[in-house]
């Protein structure tokens, strides 16, 4: 489904599809995908990519990039941090004049552009041969990779949704948007009540059994006593 889709069929739940109903809940229905997309780090809006280190102790991520989750540099893990631990444990840090292989690094935000940005410490003397490796949490994409912001635009309003499997819940909470719009708060309450519960559900179901360590669970031994399993 699609964001105009969702937002047509809630509009039809509550009997209004006029273009300022379509409007809003479209915006409803962006605002509850990015909900769902923030939620948990789904398998569909995780990547890693492999930068080139110079000298300079930026490194400017990709432009889809919302944030670094973990990071590497020659097959060792580069351990996040932030400016006020830098000062208290090892200030020489901040130094240019301070170099070495990166084994911290702190996520400085975007910059002008809006561009997700990570500062490496120390900073590299001359440019390096190894890359830094970096796992990260992606914007909130469409399934052709358009950002879904707010206002949506139309090409992320109109193209399928890279979650394939949260639909329902997003409808949910675009119904529950249209409810409130009409007054209805007690029924808008009950229906995110559900979608919370559904998008726990399927988190959990996501990071455990389908995205995680199997986990087996024993059966109940019955009614066997301990001395009676021993003896078996």
């Amino acid at each position: 489904m699609t964001l105009s889709e969702i937002a047509q069929f809630a509009g039809e739940k509550v009997g209004k599809t006029d273009s300022d109903t379509l409007t809003f809940l479209q915006k409803a229905a962006s605002l509850a995908y990015r909900r769902v997309w923030n939620f948990a780090p789904w398998r569909e809006s995780v990547t890693s990519s492999t930068y080139s280190v110079g000298t300079n102790r930026t490194i400017t991520l990709g432009s889809n990039v919302e944030t670094p989750l973990s990071v590497s540099f020659d097959k060792s893990e580069v351990d996040p941090i932030d400016l006020a631990t830098i000062i208290s444990q090892d200030a020489d840090l901040l130094e240019d004049t301070r170099t070495g292989d990166p084994v911290l690094y702190h996520f400085t935000g975007r910059n002008t552009s809006g561009i997700a940005q990570l500062d490496l410490y120390p900073r590299m003397a001359t440019a390096g041969t190894e890359s830094l490796r970096v796992v990260e949490k992606l914007k909130c994409l469409t399934r052709t990779n358009i950002v879904v912001d707010f206002p949506p635009s139309t090409e992320a309003l109109n193209d399928e949704l890279r979650l394939p499997h949260v639909h329902q819940v997003i409808l949910a909470l675009t119904h529950a948007d249209a409810l409130e719009r009409e007054r209805q708060y007690a029924k808008a309450q009950a229906v995110v009540q559900t979608a919370n519960a559904d998008l726990a559900a399927m988190a959990n179901y996501e990071l455990s059994q389908v995205g995680g360590v199997k986990q087996i669970t024993p059966v109940s031994l019955g009614d066997l006593m301990t001395e009676e399993i021993t003896a078996a």
